[in-house]
């Protein structure tokens, strides 16, 4: 098994699945990962996720 894998971790505060539960997702064909206290940010105010996702368009409502 390879050791030099990508840690699992929030995008937004680097928690890992060792500190609390984290889900996946993909975006523009990578795989991030984000914790269940942050999946509200992804969903209500992706827009705030701007900086850390790159290509993300602006998606507040109008």
């Amino acid at each position: 098994m390879e050791e030099n894998k990508k840690k699992k971790a929030c995008i937004v505060c680097k928690a890992t699945s060792d500190e609390m539960p984290i889900l996946n997702f993909e975006y523009k064909g990578e795989t991030h990962y984000i914790c269940s206290q942050h999946i509200p940010i992804l969903i209500h105010k992706a827009q705030a996720l701007q900086d850390i996702l790159p290509g993300m368009k602006n998606t507040e409502p109008s």
